[in-house]
This record gives structure tokens, C-alpha cells and sequence, in this order.
């Protein structure tokens, strides 16, 4: 499969968040960024009954999908998966450092048995879909170059070319997954030593970018950024993106339109999925505009009631209403 999609720019995956529903959202605002589901365990992409709630790809493009697994054959069942969903990427999860992910023997973890990731990555690989891993710079709370190097060198062996690497080490007993985003120190450089040893591979940078202009900065150094907590805060700020990273010269607005678009998209899957997890991304809009209290108890009272074209025109009305403070 020929590479053709740029990574300066990755909206993370981030368990709760990166919904289809959030990523319609995303998509919406930024025609350009490279978007992420959330970690899916391998048995859940292959057995849920819900499945096509979790996965669903309705032109998300450019879009990868993130697997959580440490079983060879149930591996390659889900890069066929994947690439039956059109997902242009499957990425491996060797990051996530939660104690359930670890009893699945998946996530940061692995990073303890480097050619079981190496195999893992193998069993990904078709020629319909792109493999690529995400990971940390290392475990415990000592930083060590030379484990992340010789965890690299067995990566690469895989043939995998595009490595997004969160640049704290996990810490995998005694810290919550929040605490392990925050708490390990960011070591940028080590991710800037292992790019120049391996020139061939794209090396995308993830945590503590809490800004655009820190990521536009750091874009310029690496093979691209991925942003997590700052999107999920707040993912109108994707409406720049196209702007800052791809120099295209449209922004999107925030308007009347993007609700209308949003909404005509989530209202078949009222009574498919939560009425509170279809509404969670756009009600983000809110996210640090003054004197917006009295719209959000609005709207929480009509979820309640399942409401739904209320709480559309309810937002209508706020962003005509706020139209200045929102671009």
C-alpha cells in the first residue's frame, strides 16, 4: 500500500473520546488532521455484538484505528477488520499503562518483550492498510536510552515505519492512567536521538502539547504531532488546524452549519447508542465561553428527556448568539 496521508497534525486516541461520533465532529472542523478511535481491544473488534458502534468509519478519512492485543491470529483478524472499515492505519497500543489493559497482556506492558511487539506488528500487516505503533520511551520511573533504542531496533525489524511515541515513561504499578499522562517527566529528546538514528522512520511526537503554537513549533522538529487532552478540552480549536499546519488558506467557522451538520449525523443512531454519548463531543462548545450556564442546564434537562431537536436549536441559538467569542 502506497503511504499518501500527511501526520503533521494526529488527534490521539483517548479511551471515552475519540468516538465515531466525536470524530464526525472532528472531521467537520479539520479536513486535514489525522484522526484516532479509541484503543479497542482485539476480541471486542472481533466479537462485540456492538461493534459497528465502537468502529463505525463514515468517512473519517484520513483515520487510523487503534488496537489493543497481544494474540498473533486474533491480530490479523483485526487488520482485516480494519481495512474492510476503510481505515487508511491500524496502530498498535504499547502506551496505554492501566492494570485492566495489563491483565489483557496488551498496552505498555509489552514493551517488556519486544519481539512478541515485533510479531504482534507482522501479524498486523496486509497490503490494504498501513500497520503502525504507538508507545512510550520506556517503563518505571528511570530513563534509560539504551532500552528504548534496542526496543526500537526489534520494532523497525517488522518493516513498520511510522512510530508514534508519547515521550514519558509508563509507570505500570502505583499510577493511575491520568496520573501516567502527567506525572512521568516528558523527555523530548530522546524521541529527537532515535529519529536521527532511523532517518526512514517517521517519529510522531505526543504529550504535554497542551497549545497549537507549542505544536506548530515542535512539528517542525519531528514527523508531526499527536494532541490528546487539549482537543478533548476543547475540539473547536481544530477549526485553525487546516490553517496553522496544511497553509490552507480556509478556516473553518463555528456556525450555525457545523450544528446542523453534526446533528443531521447522530440523529438515526438515537436509540442505538446513549443520547449523552452522541451529544458529549459538540457540547465541548462551551468549553470557555462566559456566561454560558444557562444554555447548558437547558440542555442537560432536555437529554434527560431525549429532546433531541430541541437541544439542537439550543445550540443554534448559542452559537449565533456567542458567534464572536467562539471564532
Amino acid at each position: 500500500m502506497i503511504e499518501i496521508h500527511d501526520r503533521k497534525f494526529c488527534v490521539a486516541p483517548m479511551m471515552g473520546y475519540t468516538t465515531p461520533y466525536a470524530r464526525k465532529l472532528y472531521r467537520i472542523l479539520s479536513k486535514k488532521s489525522f484522526l484516532f478511535t479509541e484503543m479497542i481491544a482485539a476480541k471486542s473488534m472481533i466479537y462485540s455484538k456492538n461493534k459497528n458502534l465502537i468502529i463505525e468509519n463514515n468517512e473519517h478519512n484520513p483515520v487510523a484505528i487503534q488496537v489493543g492485543g497481544s494474540n498473533i491470529e486474533d491480530l490479523k483478524i483485526c487488520s482485516k477488520i480494519a481495512s474492510d472499515y476503510n481505515y487508511d492505519e491500524i496502530n498498535l497500543n504499547v502506551g496505554c499503562p492501566s492494570k485492566a489493559v495489563q491483565k489483557g497482556s496488551f498496552g505498555a506492558c509489552l514493551m517488556q518483550d519486544k519481539k512478541l511487539v515485533r510479531l504482534c506488528l507482522e501479524s498486523l500487516q496486509n497490503k490494504k492498510i498501513i500497520t503502525s505503533l504507538k508507545c512510550r520511551i520506556g517503563l518505571g520511573k528511570d530513563l534509560n536510552y539504551d532500552f528504548f533504542e534496542e526496543f526500537i531496533d526489534e520494532v523497525v525489524k517488522s518493516g513498520v515505519n511510522i512510530i508514534y511515541v508519547h515521550a514519558r515513561n509508563a509507570i505500570l504499578t502505583g499510577l493511575s492512567p491520568k496520573a501516567n499522562r502527567s506525572i512521568p517527566p516528558l523527555d523530548y529528546d530522546f524521541v529527537k536521538k532515535i529519529k536521527i538514528q532511523y532517518p526512514k522512520v517517521k517519529f510522531i511526537l505526543n504529550g504535554g502539547i497542551d497549545s497549537l503554537d507549542k505544536a506548530k513549533q515542535l512539528s517542525g522538529k519531528f514527523d508531526g504531532v499527536m494532541i490528546g487532552r487539549l482537543i478533548q478540552n476543547n475540539p473547536f480549536v481544530l477549526k485553525e488546524v487546516d490553517n496553522i499546519f496544511y497553509k490552507e488558506k480556509f478556516v473553518s467557522n463555528i456556525n450555525e452549519e457545523i450544528i446542523l451538520k453534526y446533528f443531521n449525523y447522530i440523529r438515526p443512531k438515537i436509540g442505538e447508542d446513549s443520547i449523552f454519548r452522541l451529544l458529549s463531543p459538540i457540547l465541548q462548545i462551551f468549553f470557555g465561553v462566559p456566561k454560558s450556564k444557562n444554555y447548558k442546564i437547558k440542555i442537560h434537562q432536555n437529554i434527560k428527556d431525549q429532546k433531541i431537536d430541541v437541544i439542537e436549536k439550543l445550540l443554534i441559538e448559542f452559537v449565533k448568539q456567542k458567534q464572536m467569542l467562539l471564532n
